[in-house]
């Protein structure tokens, strides 16, 4: 394991370069932090470099180790790093024990065709920490696969990375997907498309949400486009009791795709 101890090194440099989106695209790498997040991408992903803090004391030394030694074997560079070092290269204000750089991976709708069932589709989503959380629901739930449409926030900014808990790392995602590509794409794979709206909608948990269904959850401050809301086959709304006017985009996303999920395991018996 090479030590590194300055921040000006190229190699320290280049990783914390990948805090910015630009530099994201042009290394086609992105950070993942912490000892859980890490775990994952060693297990799923394609990890380049792993920096382990020096002095870093953890109750878990023997897990630590572990995956530390996963990366070797996988071929990954590591490097160990003072505590300004990982402060340099982490987004995080404490920085954790391990950091990795991680090869970008997302998939093509073509390659969402043939998996079926549910998907969540995002429609320009601002907030990372809503992003991510989404994305780490929809692995929950049992989801296919997530498509992101053109305005979404970066899925591989820190701070959305960190929010899926490594959800990113093993559920398909396409991002970056144009309205009209998407809405083609649907009707040519036979998804319906499944808004949450308040007009003209009806009861969520009097829909019948099996089969290929494609969930829109729209943005925090508009809601699902115009354009999606016209080419979809269902609406939702979610019914509240209390006080409160709208739930969370993260919140309403989970409510629907735990409904898809709990329907689909009562039409295949198990309930």
């Amino acid at each position: 394991m090479k030590e590194l101890t300055s921040v000006n090194n190229p190699v320290v440099k280049d990783a914390a370069d990948l805090k910015q989106k630009k530099n994201r695209a042009e290394q086609n790498a992105f950070l993942v932090e912490g000892l859980r997040s890490v775990e994952e991408a060693v297990s799923y992903g394609t990890v380049r470099q792993l920096f382990v803090l020096a002095a870093a004391k953890t109750p878990d030394e023997a897990r630590m180790q572990a995956i530390v030694g996963q990366a070797a074997a996988a071929g990954a560079d590591l490097y160990s790093v003072s505590e300004q070092v990982m402060k340099k290269i982490a987004d995080t204000e404490t920085p954790q024990a391990l950091t990795a750089v991680v090869t970008k991976q997302t998939s093509s709708l073509d390659e969402l065709t043939a998996l079926g069932g549910t998907i969540l589709v995002l429609d320009r989503i601002g907030d990372p920490g809503n992003l991510g959380t989404m994305i780490r629901t929809a692995d929950a739930a049992g989801v296919s696969g997530v498509v992101l449409l053109s305005g979404c926030t970066d899925v591989f900014a820190p701070k959305a990375v960190r929010s899926t808990m490594g959800s990113l790392l093993h559920i398909p995602v396409a991002e970056g997907v144009s309205e009209d590509d998407f809405i083609i794409w649907a009707e040519g794979s036979g998804y319906q498309l499944l808004a949450t709206c308040l007009e003209g909608a009806g009861n969520l948990y009097q829909t019948d949400l099996q089969g290929r269904v494609a969930v829109v959850i729209g943005s925090e401050a508009s809601g699902v486009s115009d354009s999606l809301l016209a080419a979809a086959a269902k609406k939702v709304f979610i019914p509240m009791e209390g006080r409160a006017e709208s739930l969370n985009a993260a919140v309403a996303a989970g409510v629907v795709l735990f409904e898809c999920l709990r329907q689909r395991v009562a039409g295949n018996g198990k309930l």
